[in-house]
């Protein structure tokens, strides 16, 4: 069977290619020609005409030149460049809606003021992706030279890490927004890191402290719920059962020292944390009250009465 030789014009009139979109092709290695002529030119065969039909249905799929590459080198299926382009489709529409509830939410107001606009140009610029990695960097610098099964890091990773809802309020919009500057603040990592390391010793036991701090949640949270004080008996129980539980995750021993170690990190980091934690259960759409940080707050306020005798 004759192969056909063509020259660039006669490539784009088969084609209806651009020639200089032939020639752009050509330089970014998707479509070298065969050879060239005596006078330089360059000449191409009827797999070229067929590899350039690929290369531009590819194109008008919405594959980049990157993946288009790999797919024309083997290293990578059709299959697999399509659902990359599904990915990314997906991803541009998820933003796309967001931004228009983000409009709506904007054009809900009577006069849309210079504030509005501001908040609506923040938050359409801080996606979900760079949210997730901000939180994934905080939590990876933080926990940086600590041994942590990576199960423990996805469920620390997913705790933290904030959703916006599908239509949300001004309030939510302002909450993503804070949360989002927060997670991408140098001086708030640094001090995370430092909160960390002074309360993860090289023994720590990350599974067994979180596993307590459930418990101890749970409890508090029905001890508020049922009215208890954090000065009654029920809250000294629950303050000793905190102090033991997280001494014996810490390799401490639940003394008094170690109270006041307990009691000076909440000082410390009490009001950052329980900050995160208010916005955090707006984004969820509960109120700020029933955040972790009125949990913490209570079971504190209980552990400041042992040792007092």
């Amino acid at each position: 069977m004759n192969d056909s030789r063509y020259t660039i014009g006669e490539l784009a009139r088969i084609s209806g290619v651009a020639v200089r979109r032939i020639r752009f092709y050509s330089d970014e290695g998707l479509l070298p020609p065969l050879s060239r002529s005596t006078g330089n030119y360059r000449i191409y065969s009827d797999a070229d005409v067929a590899r350039l039909q690929l290369i531009r249905t590819l194109r008008e799929a919405g594959l980049g030149l990157e993946v288009i590459g790999d797919l024309l080198a083997r290293r990578l299926s059709i299959r697999n460049a399509l659902e990359l382009r599904l990915q990314a489709l997906e991803a541009e529409l998820t933003a796309k809606r967001r931004i228009a509830d983000c409009i709506r939410t904007t054009l809900a107001c009577d006069e849309p003021t210079e504030a509005d606009l501001r908040r609506l140009w923040t938050m359409t610029t801080l996606t979900q992706t760079q949210v997730r990695a901000a939180a994934r960097r905080l939590l990876d610098t933080a926990s940086a030279g600590k041994t942590l099964s990576d199960e423990w890091k996805e469920r620390m990773l997913a705790a933290s890490t904030p959703e916006l809802p599908a239509h949300p309020t001004p309030q939510q919009i302002d909450a993503w927004n804070e949360i989002g500057a927060m997670l991408t603040d140098e001086t708030f990592i640094a001090q995370t890191q430092a909160e960390v390391n002074g309360a993860w010793p090289e023994e720590f036991d990350a599974a067994m402290y979180a596993e307590a701090s459930d418990v101890i949640s749970a409890k508090v949270r029905q001890a508020i719920a049922s009215g208890e004080s954090p000065t009654s008996s029920a809250g000294e129980a629950l303050a000793r059962e905190w102090l033991d539980a997280s001494a014996r995750a810490m390799k401490r021993e639940p003394n008094r020292d170690f109270l006041q170690w307990h009691l000076e990190q909440y000082r410390q980091h009490h009001a950052r944390s329980v900050r995160y934690q208010e916005l955090l259960a707006i984004l969820r759409g509960d109120s700020p009250r029933t955040a972790a940080g009125a949990e913490w707050l209570w079971i504190h306020q209980a552990m400041s009465t042992l040792f007092k005798q």
